[in-house]
């Protein structure tokens, strides 16, 4: 891992620990990147240096780390989202494109209300098994459960540099960009052209349903 890729790693892992409510020590930081605490002290002071990172300790000696709104302006946040009702190879293409997009990908799963509301059923699965079943996923950074009546709440909470739209969502984009908008929020809204010929989530459980 070259220095600069590391610096990026650590922004990401301070802006994720941000997302999860806390401010990393460097036993914490060295645990996710798999690396010993003495390599990334002096990677630390430099960020700190800069202004990317602010470290907060006692006696002159750092406890935590939190980012900065400089070092969160130097990593490329991606934010999608979906049911994931039914996990399925394009599901994983969609989010590894998604993911190429930027250095970090956060991934909102539906509420169990909402797909009630939506569409007009109940999950297969509930909201807290698919999100251990997203986040287990290579592609993905964090998977968060969505508000259940405000979406853009959760937008508000990642702040996402981009918004990766799935080929089959049903969001008109220019709403969607006016609604961003209102609220001060600005972020690239993408739609996403990739699709696995004949797999998707509501001809499989037609299939299902047919087979019982």
């Amino acid at each position: 891992m070259g220095p600069g890729e590391l610096r990026k790693k650590i922004l990401v892992e301070l802006y994720l620990a941000r997302l999860k409510g806390h401010n990393p020590s460097l036993d914490y930081l060295a645990n996710e990147l798999g690396l010993p605490g003495r390599l990334l002290e002096p990677v630390l002071r430099e960020l700190a240096e800069e202004g990317l990172i602010k470290a907060r300790g006692e006696g002159g000696k750092p406890i935590s780390y939190e980012l900065t709104e400089e070092g969160r302006k130097a990593i490329k946040v991606v934010m999608t989202g979906g049911v994931f009702d039914i996990l399925h190879v394009g599901h994983l293409a969609t989010l590894e494109a998604a993911r190429a997009l930027g250095d970090v990908l956060v991934v909102v799963v539906a509420r169990d209300e909402t797909v009630r509301r939506m569409k007009g059923r109940e999950p297969l699965n509930s909201e807290h098994d698919r999100l251990r079943l997203v986040s287990a996923l290579r592609p993905v950074d964090l998977a968060v459960l969505g508000d259940p009546l405000d979406m853009y709440k959760t937008v508000e909470l990642v702040r996402p540099d981009v918004i990766a739209l799935g080929y089959d969502q049903k969001h008109d984009e220019t709403e969607l960009r006016a609604r961003l908008a209102e609220r001060g929020l600005k972020a690239d809204v993408v739609r996403l052209d990739v699709r696995v010929p004949g797999v998707k989530s509501s001809k499989i459980l037609a299939r299902l349903l047919q087979e019982l």
